[in-house]
């Protein structure tokens, strides 16, 4: 299950939305990912920026090609919902071996 935090200065404005969109974008390109855990931070910061922090667990597949294209598929998703002037980062990360999550009910 991917993890998506989209972080972005607050003179800017996302809409909830574009996380159904990264979502999408991450299904599409690989059908194995599963639903995605998305996230908007807002934040204050020295210049106006997006920057998506995405996490998805190691699998054979993943590796820095697969990163390479998903990271240009997803800049390509949020870019329409940035207003220049301002920087738009992609952060994709294998990091989650040791991940635990547990459903609260």
């Amino acid at each position: 299950m991917p993890q998506a935090d989209l972080y972005f200065t607050k003179d800017r404005t996302l809409p909830a939305s574009v996380l159904a969109e990264i979502e999408g974008a991450i299904a599409a390109f690989d059908t194995a990912a599963g639903v995605c855990k998305g996230r908007l931070h807002p934040v204050d910061g020295h210049h106006s920026h997006v920057f998506l922090r995405l996490s998805l667990l190691p699998k054979p597949h993943r590796d820095a090609a697969y990163a390479a294209e998903l990271g240009k598929k997803l800049a390509e998703v949020i870019r329409p919902h940035v207003a220049a002037p301002s920087a738009l980062a992609v952060n994709i990360s294998f990091d989650l071996v040791h991940y635990t999550a547990v459903t609260v009910e």
